[in-house]
């Protein structure tokens, strides 16, 4: 019994590892079979499509397939299951994808054991059939005091064990993996436990050359072989004909001797989205896309729309080619909404379905009704016709002390003012209805005229007291000055405006004394009016100070005039090599003189001054200056730089201008000691230093070449 208990945790390992393939073998074959159980009365909580026979009794996308308990049902093939599948302290692995049929293989981590189906099928009502499984922690007591031996060698596989380990605790586990260029079978059980006995349990691994085995074909089509079933081979989908491939059409052979990517499969061949006609729509799904060949569909025009026209598409062809509709959809006409007086709406000349009219009123007129009217479906038009009705300003009374001319309060009406005799118009005399029911202008009133004071009246004074209409002012001048105006009064008239404007006293002027003067036709201190003009005359050469006119200007002269000593009537005179500066004409203004250069003023005459007229203090002249002769240059000479070159200068030479130059030069053997040259300014030379000549004596240098007599003695000579 103990023997027996001893071995029992290693047969349940054993079995457990046979059970998961030989179930994966087992649900493949049911996956594979054509034979469907029929639909179970009880089916738990799961949900059944609808039955059917053949993919004719489906619609849309669906087809009829096997769905387990719900026997075969419309399904569409492409639906997935969520949430995926997943288990605690294990692993899933899916097959394929999600997608319909798929299967989901349960495994535990080392250390557990599976609990539940280890298996579930992706049904129908995208649900995962049975209930999930679970992975609990094994509990059985190993005694550590035993150990394994070597584990076992199997062909082109290796352990993850560190290499010349030889003895094992029990509850060791190993993997096993192959080597490269050897790919595991999907069979094969990667792990090795030490258990009592001591012994190895496992592995069970089979290690082939790379490649994967040949896939099998897919319902409505076959595989064909692009190549041999080593890594990187690929395969080719085909479908038959009527049918198209839905997926990829070339898997790879992977490393781990798998297919790339997922199985394809077969659809049959539909037209894709039917046609579009304009405002119209079809019997068919909205959503759906593609539809099978000999489906027909039926357009029917939206509201509002009438049909011209077949309406109806059908799907043909082994390509899927939608037929027909060969139709349109006209919108209904409404014709003419109607015209409105005072008004208008949109401009147009088509009036369809839902064409929508709006209308509007002239200036000064307001709509009654609705804005707009809109072309309807059954080719009628919405609401009554609305009407523009003039708009009407609030009601104007007569001003105080006046009268209204007119009633009328529409849009455009005038209404005019008139105030009573000696009353005028303030504000507008005439206002007019506007758009925006407000009368123009300003609220008028009534207001007694009144012209208010003429106006100040200098050197005299007015003469009434009443300002209002009739009213009379006098205009009264003071004494010893000139009346100057229309009339000597005036009345307020009905205008609000004088009858007159106010007059002007001018005053007199007392005729001046002048000094060594005197006024021709007129005695000192005698008053004359306004406007009148004197002549003043001076004696003993004087003249008047300002030759404008000396006129009365309301008891005050223009100028006041004064015997002055006489200005000069020209300006100083010119002179040669020299200019002048002045700045007036007047008695006692100043001219100063200046020469140009290489000329001096002779007898220093620099001023000029104007004396009763007359420029008086000499006659100022510039003299021109000559440098002296340079003499000569001890072994040297000097030359003299001309017009056309440079030539000695000679003894005879004595008139040398401003401005003229000279080049010092010496004797062969001397050179120069000083200036280069000189020039002549303002009389002097400059520079004023006179240069020497001194002799000169070359350099010392080597020979070129020395004689042979000459080897002993000094290498250098002068």
């Amino acid at each position: 019994m103990n023997s027996f208990m001893k071995d029992s945790w290693a047969c349940v390992k054993l079995i457990l590892c046979l059970f998961l393939v030989l179930g994966n073998i087992e649900w493949t074959r049911g996956k594979d079979s054509d034979e469907c159980h029929k639909r179970l009365e009880n089916v738990g909580n799961r949900k059944c499509q609808k039955s059917c026979d053949s993919d004719g009794d489906c619609r849309g996308r669906n087809l009829c397939r096997c769905d387990g308990e719900c026997g075969m049902s419309c399904v569409n093939p492409h639906l997935t299951c969520h949430p995926s599948p997943t288990i605690g302290h294990g692993t899933v692995k899916i097959n394929p994808y999600n997608k319909f049929l798929a299967y989901a293989e349960y495994k535990c981590n080392e250390g557990y054991t599976l609990v539940g189906m280890s298996n579930r099928i992706c049904q129908g009502d995208r649900t995962w059939k049975g209930s999930a499984p679970r992975c609990e922690q094994n509990h059985v007591v190993i005694d550590k005091s035993q150990q394994c031996g070597s584990p076992p060698e199997f062909e082109n596989a290796v352990h993850n064990a560190p290499r010349h380990t030889t003895r094992f605790k029990l509850g060791s586990n190993l993997t096993y993996t192959c080597i490269n260029g050897y790919t595991k079978q999907k069979s094969s059980i990667d792990s090795a436990w030490c258990v009592r006995g001591p012994r190895w349990v496992g592995p069970y691994i089979t290690c082939t050359t790379s490649g994967c085995s040949t896939p099998p074909d897919i319902l409505n089509g076959h595989v064909e072989l692009l190549s041999q079933n080593r890594v990187g081979g690929m395969v080719r989908y085909v479908c038959k004909e009527g049918y198209f491939l839905v997926g990829p059409a070339n898997r790879t052979c992977r490393r781990d001797g798998s297919w790339d990517k997922t199985e394809p499969s077969c659809e049959r061949v539909v037209c894709g989205p039917p046609p579009v006609v304009e405002h119209a729509e079809h019997d068919g799904p909205k959503d759906q896309f593609r539809f099978m060949t000999s489906t027909q569909l039926i357009y029917t025009c939206r509201h509002g729309y009438f049909r011209e026209g077949s309406q109806r598409a059908i799907c043909k062809g082994p390509n899927g080619r939608w037929v027909g509709p060969n139709m349109s959809c006209r919108a209904r006409d409404c014709g003419q909404p109607g015209d409105i007086n005072n008004g208008r709406h949109d401009d147009g000349y088509r009036f369809t379905y839902p064409t929508k009219v709006t209308y509007y009123c002239n200036e000064g007129f307001e709509l009654r009704g609705g804005h707009y009217r809109e072309c309807m479906a059954n080719g009628e038009w919405s609401g009554d016709l609305p009407q523009c009705e003039p708009i009407h300003c609030d009601e104007l009374g007569p001003p105080l002390h006046g009268t209204r001319i007119g009633s009328r309060t529409a849009y455009g009406s005038v209404i005019r003012f008139v105030c009573n005799e000696g009353y005028k118009v303030v504000g507008s005399d005439e206002r007019t209805c506007q758009s925006d029911r407000k009368w123009s202008g300003q609220m008028a009133e009534c207001k007694q005229i009144n012209c208010g004071i003429p106006g100040p009246l200098w050197n005299g004074y007015l003469d009434g007291h009443r300002t209002t209409v009739g009213a009379v002012y006098f205009f009264r001048c003071d004494l010893r000055t000139k009346f100057h105006g229309p009339a000597f009064s005036a009345q307020c008239l009905e205008n609000g405006q004088w009858s007159f404007p106010i007059p002007q006293c001018l005053g007199q002027c007392q005729v001046p004394s002048i000094y060594n003067g005197t006024i021709s036709g007129a005695k000192d201190g005698v008053f004359v009016d306004h406007g009148t003009v004197v002549e003043p005359e001076c004696f003993n050469g004087l003249v008047v100070n300002d030759s404008r006119p000396v006129t009365c200007n309301n008891g005050t002269w223009s100028i006041i005039p004064r015997c002055v000593p006489a200005p000069c009537n020209f300006s100083p005179p010119q002179i040669a090599n020299g200019h002048r500066v002045f700045f007036s004409l007047a008695h006692g203004a100043k001219a100063r003189y200046f020469c140009f250069a290489g000329y001096t003023l002779e007898k220093k005459v620099q001023y000029l001054k104007c004396e009763f007229g007359k420029w008086v203090g000499g006659r100022p002249i510039c003299k021109e200056q000559y440098c002296p002769h340079p003499g000569k240059l001890k072994s040297g000479k000097i030359l003299k730089i001309g017009v056309k070159g440079v030539f000695p200068f000679s003894p005879y030479i004595t008139t040398i201008r401003h401005g003229e130059r000279l080049i010092y030069e010496c004797d062969r053997d001397h050179r120069l000691k000083g200036p280069r040259g000189a020039a002549c300014v303002n009389g002097k030379w400059s520079p004023h230093d006179h240069p020497k000549c001194l002799r000169s004596r070359h350099p010392v240098f080597n020979k070129l070449w020395r004689p042979f007599e000459e080897n002993h003695r000094h290498p250098q000579y002068y």
